[in-house]
This record gives C-alpha cells, sequence and structure tokens, in this order.
C-alpha cells in the first residue's frame, strides 16, 4: 500500500529515499524496529532509523545517562545526567522526526520486554554491551523465529552479525567454551546482586559507533526487502579501522544449541494482562482446555519470599532474583542479608499464584508457556496491547 507521495522534493524529508533504486520507501515507512541497548551504537541505529521514516521506534535500555557517554552518544546532553537513557533516547527522535511513534521501556531486558511486542516488530537491533544479554535476546527470538542484527565495537574494531532463526548459526551456536563459563557465573549465582559482573570500561569511539550502526541498519533494510542473497545473513562482518580491513566469517550452526527451542502456535488472549491476570487463571484455562494439569514456566528466576534466620521472619515478595539488591534483601529489624526463596515454575497451589503476573515479573506483552504431561500451550496477554498505542506519531516511556 502507498503510504508516501512525494509533493513538492524540495520540502519532502523522503525526497532522497525516494529516488533510490535499492530502498522501497512505502516499505520502510511502514516498518517498526526494536532497538534493545541506547547506548553509542543504539544512538546511531535509533537515529538512522529516525532520518528514514520507519513508522515505530521502540527503546529498550536499563541504564541512565552518565555525562562520560557524551562523547559518542549524538543524542544525549549534560543536562540529562541521571536520567534513564531510553527516555531520554526517545524525547530525541520524537523532535528528530515527529513522524515516527517512539516508545521507550527502561528496565532491564527480561523485566520489560514482552514476546508479545518482539512477535510485532520487523526489525530487531542488538547495541548491547555483554554476552548474557545477548544471549537473552537471542533465546527470545528464536522462540518466535525473528531474524536479528548484533554489533560490537572496541577501539577502532567491530563487527556486525546477522541470525536468522533456521538458517546458519545463532548467537549461542557461536559462543565459545568460556563465553558460556562467563553466563554460567553470571545465571547461576544465589546470592544478592552478582548478576552485574564486573566486566570493566570498554573503550569506543564515536567514529566507530557510526560506522557499525550504520552497517547494522543497512543489513536489517536487506532483510526487510527479502535480500537476502546480499546481506551478512548467518555471517559476521569484521570491521578492522586500525589497518581497514573488512571481511566476514562464518561458524557452523551446532543442532543441538540449547538457544534453539521454538514455540508453537500462539493464542491472542485479549481479556489477560500482565496487572489484572493471575497464574491461576492461566493454569485454570489450560486445564480447561487439555483436560490436563500443567505448570507455567516464568521464563526468569523470581525471589517470592525473603526469610532472616536471626529475625524468624518471612517477607513475600515478587522480585526477579538477578536484580536483587543487597539493600531490598537485608532485613529492617535485624540487618542481616535474608535468603531468598525463588522460583520459575507456578504449579497452581502456592501463595503467589494469586498474585498479579507482574508481581511474578511477567512484563506487559508477554507470551506466557504452559506445560503439562501432554505437550505445552503458548497465550499471549493481548490486553496489553496498549503498550503500542496510541497509533501514529509521539512518543511515550514505561518503566520497570
Amino acid at each position: 500500500m502507498e503510504i508516501t507521495r512525494i509533493k513538492d522534493p524540495t520540502r519532502d524529508r523522503y525526497q532522497a529515499l525516494s529516488v533510490s533504486s535499492v530502498w522501497k520507501l512505502d516499505l520502510v515507512r511502514q516498518a517498526s524496529a526494536l532497538v534493545v541497548g541506547a547506548g553509542a551504537l543504539g544512538n546511531e541505529v535509533a537515529k538512522n532509523l529516525a532520518m528514514m521514516g520507519v513508522r515505530l521506534v521502540v527503546v529498550v535500555d536499563r541504564d541512565t545517562v552518565e555525562v562520560a557517554n557524551l562523547t559518542r552518544s549524538v543524542f544525549f546532553r549534560e543536562a540529562d545526567h541521571g536520567r534513564m537513557k531510553a527516555e531520554v533516547l526517545a524525547e530525541r527522535l520524537a523532535d528528530l522526526n515527529p513522524e515516527v511513534q517512539v516508545i521507550s521501556l527502561s528496565g532491564d531486558l527480561e523485566e520489560v520486554l514482552g514476546l508479545g511486542l518482539v512477535r510485532r516488530v520487523d526489525l530487531i537491533f542488538s547495541c548491547l554491551d555483554n554476552r548474557l544479554a545477548r544471549r537473552t535476546l537471542n533465546r527470545l527470538c528464536q522462540k518466535l523465529a525473528k531474524p536479528w542484527v548484533d554489533g560490537s565495537m572496541e577501539d577502532l574494531l567491530g563487527d556486525v552479525a546477522v541470525y536468522l532463526p533456521d538458517e546458519g548459526p545463532c548467537y549461542e551456536c557461536t559462543l565459545t567454551r568460556n563465553d558460556q563459563e562467563i553466563i554460567a557465573r553470571a545465571v547461576s549465582c544465589r546470592g544478592i546482586a552478582l548478576q552485574h559482573l564486573a566486566l570493566g570500561n570498554v573503550p569506543t569511539t564515536s567514529t566507530m559507533g557510526s560506522i557499525i550502526a550504520a552497517l547494522q541498519v543497512q543489513e536489517a533494510v536487506k532483510l526487510l526487502h527479502g535480500d537476502l542473497k546480499k546481506s551478512l545473513a548467518g555471517r559476521r562482518l569484521v570491521v578492522n579501522c586500525e589497518i581497514n580491513d573488512f571481511y566476514t566469517t562464518r561458524a557452523e550452526r551446532k543442532e543441538d544449541c540449547a538457544g534453539h527451542f521454538r514455540y508453537g502456535q500462539i493464542t491472542e488472549v485479549p481479556a489477560w494482562g500482565s496487572t489484572v491476570t493471575s497464574a491461576r487463571e492461566v493454569l485454570s484455562r489450560f486445564e480447561q482446555e487439555t483436560r490436563q494439569p500443567g505448570h507455567l514456566r516464568l521464563g526468569r528466576e523470581i525471589v517470592v519470599g525473603l526469610s532472616c534466620s536471626r529475625c524468624a521472619t518471612e517477607e513475600a515478595l515478587g522480585h526477579p532474583l538477578r536484580l536483587l539488591s543487597p539493600e531490598r534483601a537485608t532485613c529492617p529489624h535485624c540487618g542481616q542479608v535474608r535468603a531468598p526463596q525463588s522460583t520459575n515454575v507456578v504449579q497452581g497451589h502456592e501463595p503467589f499464584a494469586d498474585w498479579p503476573l507482574s508481581r511474578l515479573g511477567v512484563p506487559r506483552l508477554e507470551i506466557l508457556e504452559v506445560r503439562g504431561a501432554g505437550g505445552s500451550a503458548w497465550y499471549e496477554l493481548t490486553g496489553d496491547l496498549t503498550l503500542l498505542q496510541p497509533e501514529g506519531a509521539g512518543q511515550g516511556s514505561v518503566s520497570a
């Protein structure tokens, strides 16, 4: 469907794109994009998308702006110090092109990014700085058979990789044994806030951010046009600007890779939302439809209670284990660090089965997996679809 007509070439922002022989302007203008990470790469990727006039840009980030970010993040200002990166970036994108709808999600990737949103976007960009977050995004995309484009950089080195759901390796296939051990330490700890492993400051430059982000967007637009033969699909482009050397590599696909899990048919449930629906309601529907009991898989480890051995007191809690801070875990009565009780499934008999799903760490527009003896079912919290409203231009934000 044609949505763009150039009436006055001298006063239309899309004139140059309309005469392109490689991009279809209307296809680009109708596209939606997810940008995970609002740092140097995220700024540049989002900038390109806004200038192209894509319909919707969703920005996800858990961090705040620091003045130190200003040398490589084009949209941040000194006055933004301490503000959420995703919110600031969304505001500036709306200023850059008011015709683009922008949504910011501030919080940890697993906290705020529902699979129903991932399912609905056309372009997915990883602008992340650690392996664990990339693996998380990879698994989200694999569950829904969604392609995504990854970018990374350090000094004058960078790379861009395009991951397809069933062709070539996924991100997890490319991890070395050392990479997997680092991730295992991050996700297996049962202490407090150990998930934030000290990665150190990675030296980056504004020039490499521009180069890598431009390549990411260019490759994503190729996918949007179905131009797989000319894309990096299944490959990784290494950019070595120290010696001006560009080359591609290809890893092997591991058929037994744990990241290849795929969801089946998804049932949209308009009456359900993360703040109004409980796990018990979900399990009840599954049992009615399958005539067998099941358990709800949360997809994340959630602290449902904190126990103090010194005071012999307990507190009900709903909080992702990876994000449990020492301050939150400390007993307010005696100062001892309390032991967390956590779970990643709900059977239906627990007291927390009646909590709103949001209290169990389930984000808006999530797709829930229920498993029973005879198989699984997948339900979408479609009542949260207002997250993507209103249609058209504008800017909104959601915080974890």
